[in-house]
């Protein structure tokens, strides 16, 4: 027993008034209400060795044996005493009495207490005395309650919280049979309290006893009872609260060992939850309607596989103000003299975390005005819109600039059938040419990703020979004149069988997956075909057709180059990837040198926000960019997150 519990003891019995008195032996018998029923493990021996030696230093707790005398209202004493403390003294001195050590008539000294008092004092000497089991105080407390006592005046007796009486009660509640294995420890205190989530002593006793071993932790426990229910920590139930749903008649789960004051149980009507959670956010689509999107939805969650029903916004960049591009020239001349300033500096010179700071507010003022701009491609403004939901930490998320795939293709089929109707012809007459977007990778960027497009296409392509051969056969029957000749920018199969080595486009392409397992195609053949032309010739008159499809596949593969220089479609390139089911994600992911150092901060947020959550964008958004990208490689590790340039287009 800890110090708060024992000073808890002794407020309880301070407030008792006794009568000392002297009691013979042979009157005094152990009460049923004392709250000690399980047996000690302590040796009675030695405790009746030291009262025989030393006498009855403690005396004993008693209260009057009262019967009903036929013809009285009141019940009368008997002149007997039950003990309701010190049941262990009690025992012992019957032990001295049977050895003949002491007499039945052996004057005892007792603190006689009242009739209401009795629970109360037996449970608070117990506990001051060898540790009562935790059964045996859950029904001392109940015993208080059934007397009358309200659960706070129990609590302003015992110096304890209102909700630990409450806790109490509620154990002592539990089904009789798992209290009696409580007892001989054969199940543990976390597991009982977990099995108060039901108040059923039938449900209780199935969840325990028709459940092998390995299902009893308080774990598996837990999840067998709340399994449909939606837990307290759940971004909805954050998002809407407690007060509003219970407000709207929704009903929850209880856990009345929760620690969290503010997250009383679980929440057992999720679409009543659901439906208050789209009625708030109804009121941020307003607003959002009011900036003047085309639509906007409102989700109780936007994860990262619900983003690929949406296309972002194709922007375009506008020529900066002569103020505008003064600030840009003068922020651009200030991160110079930064640079040099910290290239100049020791490492443990105290100006640069100072110089640091500076440099981070010149690359945030120089994003917010490159930033301003940015603009929606005035062919999206039509079908431009937004998503308002709940993120994982309960709280309001917006994204903005977003395109439905479904309004997308019917855009596409209607500028298809307008072309059509037209005769072909294209654009307005007239009018000022509309300004190209801004490129949304650097050159040396998109070079490097689109490499490792290349590579994966290649190593998928080399697995799948029937693809290869009609892939083979389309590219010769356009240049022997069968079919349209293709311009250099859509026609990636190279016949003249260039092989373009595409480990020079950036540093982690050779030790790239797609890379190696081409590599191994190619060493694969390389060392099993004559190296001699005319013996090469032969070889390849005399074998079957699985292994000259095997070889026209890796052949085939090998030429295959989509390399960019410029953000431009590459349908052919889509088509041959959507033929062999290429997935980037199954070959890339983004990592600091292959990505995200060589993107701008924003980029690397909007990643973060994408694959994890807008919140977890927030927390990294003012670090520094060296600990944003490393933290940000941490977080998309394994999330399969893509660029634009390397996403699938069918």
């Amino acid at each position: 027993m800890d110090l708060s519990e024992q000073l808890q003891v002794a407020q309880a019995a301070a407030k008792v008034a006794g009568q000392e008195i002297t009691i013979p032996l042979k009157h005094i018998y152990r009460d049923a209400l004392n709250v000690r029923k399980k047996k000690s493990k302590q040796s009675i021996k030695e405790l009746a060795a030291l009262i025989y030696s030393q006498g009855l230093l403690q005396n004993l707790v008693i209260r009057a044996e009262l019967k009903g005398v036929k013809g009285k209202k009141e019940r009368v004493p008997t002149g007997r005493y039950g003990v309701v403390a010190g049941g262990r003294r009690l025992e012992a001195l019957h032990l001295l009495f049977t050895e003949g050590k002491i007499a039945a008539d052996y004057p005892v000294r007792c603190l006689l207490v009242s009739q209401q008092d009795a629970v109360s004092v037996s449970c608070a000497e117990n506990c001051g005395r060898e540790p009562l089991h935790g059964s045996d105080l859950y029904d001392a407390f109940r015993a208080m309650a059934d007397e009358g006592r309200t659960a706070a005046q129990i609590a302003d007796a015992w110096g304890v919280s209102t909700l630990t009486v409450e806790r109490r009660l509620k154990l002592a509640d539990v089904s009789p049979k798992l209290m009696a294995l409580y007892r001989e420890d054969g199940i543990e205190l976390e597991q009982l309290m977990v099995l108060t989530l039901v108040d059923d002593h039938a449900t209780q006793e199935a969840l325990w006893f028709h459940a092998p071993q390995h299902e009893r932790s308080a774990y598996t426990l837990r999840s067998k009872i709340t399994g449909g229910n939606v837990p307290p920590t759940h971004p909805l139930v954050q998002y809407v609260g407690f007060a509003a749903y219970e407000a709207a008649g929704g009903a929850v789960l209880r856990d009345l060992f929760s620690n969290d004051e503010a997250a009383p149980g679980y929440v057992t009507d999720r679409p009543l939850l659901e439906r208050l959670a789209l009625e708030a956010l109804e009121r941020e689509v307003e607003v959002l309607r009011a900036e003047g999107w085309s639509w906007v939805q409102a989700r109780t969650s936007f994860t990262y596989s619900d983003r690929q029903a949406f296309d972002q916004c194709r922007m375009v960049y506008v020529e900066p103000s002569e103020e505008q591009q003064q600030r840009l020239d003068a922020l651009e001349a200030r991160l110079s003299e930064l640079d040099a300033q910290l290239e100049d500096l020791a490492p443990e010179a105290p100006e640069i975390a100072e110089l640091e700071a500076q440099q981070e507010q010149a690359n945030s003022e120089r994003e917010a005005v490159e930033q301003s701009l940015r603009h929606i491609d005035p062919r999206d403004l039509p079908v431009a819109g937004a998503v308002v939901y709940v993120d994982s930490s309960g709280k309001v998320a917006v994204t903005r600039e977003l395109v439905r795939i479904e309004d997308r293709k019917a855009q596409a089929a209607q500028n298809s059938a307008t072309a059509s109707a037209s005769g072909g012809q294209h654009g307005d007459t007239g009018s000022a040419p509309a300004k190209q977007p801004r490129p949304e990778f650097s050159e040396k960027l998109l070079r490097q990703l689109t490499a490792h497009r290349t590579a994966a296409l290649r190593a998928m392509l080399a697995n799948n020979p029937a693809v290869a051969l009609r892939v083979l056969a389309w590219q010769l029957a356009l240049r022997t004149g069968l079919g349209s000749e293709l311009s250099r920018d859509d026609a990636p199969v190279e016949i003249r069988a260039d092989v373009v080595d595409v480990r020079k486009e950036g540093p982690d392409l050779a030790a790239c997956r797609a890379q190696q397992e081409m590599d191994a195609h190619r060493e694969r053949w390389s060392g099993a075909l004559p190296r001699e032309a005319q013996s090469l010739l032969a070889w390849v008159l005399k074998a079957d057709d699985v292994h000259v499809l095997d070889l026209l596949a890796v052949c085939t593969a090998s030429t295959l180059n989509t390399v960019q220089g410029r953000e431009s479609p590459q349908p052919i390139a889509d088509a041959i990837a959507t033929a062999v089911g290429l997935d980037m994600a199954d070959f890339w992911q983004p990592s600091v040198e292959g990505y995200l150092a060589a993107v701008p901060k924003a980029k690397v947020l909007d990643a973060v926000s994408e694959a994890v959550s807008p919140e977890a964008a927030r927390k990294l958004d003012g670090l520094k960019k060296d600990a944003l990208v490393a933290q940000a490689q941490q977080q998309l590790d394994g999330k399969r997150w893509l660029p634009s340039v390397l996403r699938a287009r069918n």
